[in-house]
C-alpha cells in the first residue's frame, strides 16, 4: 500500500480501489489458511496487508499464499515464520528487507549462562 501513497500521480479513487482489493485478498487468504490448516482459529491477526497465523510449516501453503496475493494484488509478498512470536517478528523484518517475493524462517537459540 505504501507504493500508492508515494506516487504523486495517484488519485484517491485509485487508493480506494487498491485498498478494497487488499481487503478482499486478505479475506481470501484468511479463508485459505483456515481451510488448509483445518483450524478456524489459525489466523491470529489479519489487518491491512498483514496476516499472522499459527500452523505447522507447509511449503505448499506458503507458495499458494504468495501466488494468490500476486495474482490478486500484483505485488510481491514477504513471509516470515518461526516457532515463537519473537522469531516470526525477526523473520518478517528480514523478509521485508529483501527484494521481490521472499520467505524467511528464524530460530533463535537461547544462550545458557555458564555460571
Amino acid at each position: 500500500m505504501e507504493i500508492a501513497f508515494n506516487d504523486p500521480d495517484q488519485d484517491e479513487a485509485e487508493v480506494l480501489k487498491r485498498s478494497l482489493a487488499v481487503r478482499e485478498t486478505i479475506n481470501t487468504l484468511r479463508n485459505l489458511i483456515k481451510k488448509r490448516t483445518k483450524n478456524k482459529d489459525a489466523v491470529l491477526y489479519a489487518e491491512g496487508d498483514n496476516i499472522l497465523f499459527r500452523a505447522s510449516y507447509q511449503q505448499s501453503l506458503i507458495s499458494e499464499l504468495q501466488k494468490v496475493y500476486k495474482e490478486k494484488i500484483g505485488l510481491n509478498s514477504s513471509i516470515g515464520y518461526g516457532k515463537t512470536l519473537r522469531e516470526a517478528t525477526i523473520a518478517i523484518r528480514l523478509a521485508k528487507a529483501r527484494q521481490g517475493d521472499s520467505v524467511v524462517g528464524v530460530a533463535v537459540k537461547e544462550q545458557v549462562d555458564p555460571k
